[in-house]
């Protein structure tokens, strides 16, 4: 467990910086859009630029894993470090995880003080006129493990890439075979949602919820908020759990047969 540690350490050490950077650009973003929104009267343009900031926290947590890796990539520390490759890279995923949920609960705050806002210029009745709290949790669920899922795509292309390193005929198209891996699955992913089992009720079987507020410009009564809602499959979401699994399996192998850059 302390070598983990010290692995998680060092891996957020790394990130810590770019980080920072992100967290620097999304409070000076919420600074300019409010003094925008009470120079021109309309308290609820900060609301679209809420939900940009949320969404984009999805790319936060694989371009920190992408950081790590490039930087481990340049002196292949790996190569020369007793851990295995699961707890290596299970602490990449593991800072990812903690500089993901750090900005998230940012931006949570920053979605109380847009209620605020909403609630103190009459366009909202209430915070949960706005989004309750289950649904913004829902949300935040969903925008962390799409950022998870993401990141360990990252390592499995990563490892991916750098595998075929080793083999000089090909060395110089190894961006390629990326390329195909990421087709391939795509284009299984298609042909198996055409199956009869996944057209199956238990695949389609989830909950509908009210997990994103979106913006409606009217003539008469200027910007309004409306409510959208959402299908959440449960059973493909667990497929996508068991998919990451796997891939992050595979990262492990690969990174187990000493890749080189």
């Amino acid at each position: 467990m302390r070598a983990f540690n010290g692995l998680l350490k060092k891996d957020l050490n790394l990130m810590k910086f770019w980080w920072m950077v992100w967290l620097v650009f999304m409070f000076l973003g919420m600074i300019g859009v409010y003094a925008l929104s009470v120079y021109s009267s309309e308290p609820s343009i900060i609301v679209p630029f809420l939900m940009t900031i949320a969404a984009f926290q999805v790319f936060l947590a694989p371009l920190s894993v992408l950081t790590v890796l490039n930087i481990e990539g340049k002196t292949q520390l790996w190569l020369y470090n007793p851990q295995s490759s699961i707890k290596l890279l299970l602490s990449k995923i593991s800072s990812a995880a903690i500089i993901q949920l750090i900005a998230q609960i940012f931006v949570s705050l920053y979605a109380l003080f847009v209620m605020k806002v909403l609630l103190n210029n009459g366009l909202i009745d209430s915070f949960n006129g706005f989004m309750p709290f289950k649904n913004g949790f829902l949300m935040q669920l969903g925008i962390f493990g799409a950022s998870m899922y993401i990141s360990i795509w990252c390592i499995f292309l990563w490892s991916v890439y750098h595998s075929l390193g080793k083999y000089p005929t090909i060395r110089s198209f190894r961006w390629i075979a990326v390329i195909l891996v990421c087709f391939a699955y795509n284009a299984l992913e298609v042909l198996l949602t055409k199956t009869r089992l996944f057209k199956n009720e238990l695949f389609s079987f989830g909950v509908s919820i009210n997990i994103a507020p979106r913006m409606s410009y009217q003539e008469q009564n200027g910007w309004a908020i409306l409510q959208t809602d959402a299908h959440i499959p449960i059973m493909t979401i667990c497929l996508y759990i068991v998919l990451s699994l796997i891939f992050f399996l595979l990262a492990s192998w690969l990174l187990d047969r000493k890749v080189e850059v």
